[in-house]
């Protein structure tokens, strides 16, 4: 009875603010998550999920022993990993250095939100009451949802229906986050290259490129009268120089790349060879852009890099868009930005969260499994113990991935 009353009193403090985090609780989720729970298709795809949740805790296991692996068996990995610096760890806009501030928190709210969600309809689905459910804020910055199931319910009912509800918020996850990735494929597919040519992205000081009016973010186009496609063009033409020669470039620059400029480089020497003093990258045209419109392993592992990392190979990079256009108009960079990071944020944190790791879902499945299969066998103080075991290993490995690279 005290416990109900104590659920009561919590279902009716609507607004509750504990520094620095402010918690909105709603009826409005509830009667979503009543309605979503009478289809048919809820129960379905709770059973969908628990089969997901083993494959993703393996590519998660299997992500984290490879990183650990390579971190001390690369010297060059760790000593890029602290380039990056330990921000990189955290998946927060504003602290990681390549977790946009807009597009990161829409992300991290949107699947928060879905995982949180997934729980409730899968429960209601099942006939476990929801106690609360509401909004999370930061002060006043949203950071996620909530959703309160009787935990009580879960303990006593059958195992696999427990299961089924910790196993909806890693499929709600990774649901979303095929939908984005598709998205994605679909916008790059129907992206058009606006030149052809090899990106300027630096012009270095009292050069020779710089003496002869070559600015940064223009785009070569010839030399000599040659066509140039791709940075191994322009190679093929430098072999035959010397120090000394000159050479006739075109550049276009400007809105579109519509404006053209013409000029003439005098080479210079730098290591037995002839330079223009220009850090150059390649434009992904009608060709290179075949790569990205493919759905292949190579092709995901590319979509796992957050464009500031790779913003020379990722078309919908800040330095890349420009050189695009799309029938969906200007926008379409920040539209597929915003769908990379809703794939990015919902991928990873379905992974995370399908590790056996107490309390985590993947951990409760893991626990949970483990009473199903041995506990006519084993005493729950020892499944109690090998769970505890995992997710200190588990936890103990992600500590060192993270702070390796600052101690080798």
């Amino acid at each position: 009875m005290d416990t109900e009353i104590k659920d009561e009193e919590i279902q009716n403090k609507r607004i509750e603010f504990s520094f620095p985090m402010l918690t909105i609780r709603t009826q409005i989720f509830t009667g979503i998550f009543n309605k979503l729970g009478t289809f048919r298709f809820s129960k379905i795809a709770s059973w969908i999920a628990v089969s997901f949740v083993p494959i993703i805790a393996g590519i998660g296991l299997y992500m984290i022993f490879n990183s650990l692996f390579a971190v001390l068996s690369t010297p060059a990995i760790g000593e890029i990993t602290r380039e990056l610096g330990p921000a990189a760890y955290l998946l927060l806009p504003g602290i990681n250095p390549f977790l946009p501030i807009f597009s990161g928190w829409l992300a991290i709210v949107v699947a928060i939100a879905i995982h949180e969600g997934a729980h409730g309809v899968a429960a209601r689905s099942l006939g476990f009451r929801v106690k609360s459910s509401g909004l999370l804020f930061l002060f006043i910055i949203p950071i996620g949802a909530f959703v309160d199931v009787d935990e009580k319910q879960i303990e006593k009912a059958n195992p696999k229906s427990s299961i089924r509800v910790m196993a909806a918020g890693v499929g709600g996850n990774i649901v979303v986050a095929v939908v984005c990735l598709i998205g994605i494929i679909v916008i790059v597919n129907g992206l058009t290259p606006i030149i052809d040519g090899v990106y300027i992205s630096n012009v270095q000081e009292g050069m020779p490129a710089e003496l002869a009016g070559i600015l940064p973010d223009d785009v070569f186009v010839s030399i000599d009268n040659i066509p140039i496609n791709n940075y191994e063009d322009l190679l093929t033409i430098l072999e035959d120089k010397t120090p000394g020669d000159i050479i006739d470039v075109i550049v276009v620059r400007g809105e579109m790349w519509k404006e053209q400029f013409a000029t003439s480089i005098e080479l210079t020497e730098f290591e037995d060879r002839a330079i223009m003093g220009v850090n150059l990258g390649d434009l992904l045209t009608e060709e290179r852009l075949t790569f990205y419109q493919t759905v292949t392993p190579e092709t995901l592992s590319v979509y796992l890099v957050p464009p500031s990392l790779a913003s020379g190979i990722i078309p919908f990079s800040d330095t890349l868009s420009p050189f695009y256009t799309h029938g969906l108009g200007d926008q379409w960079s920040l539209i597929t930005n915003i769908l990379f990071w809703l794939w990015f944020v919902n991928v990873n944190l379905a992974i995370f969260n399908a590790l056996p790791i107490y309390p985590l879902d993947g951990g409760r499945i893991f626990n949970i499994t483990l009473k199903g299969i041995m506990g006519n066998k084993w005493d729950k103080k020892i499944i109690s113990q090998i769970t505890t075991a995992v997710t200190i290993t588990l936890i103990s490995v992600i500590v060192l991935l993270a702070f390796i690279p600052f101690i080798i």
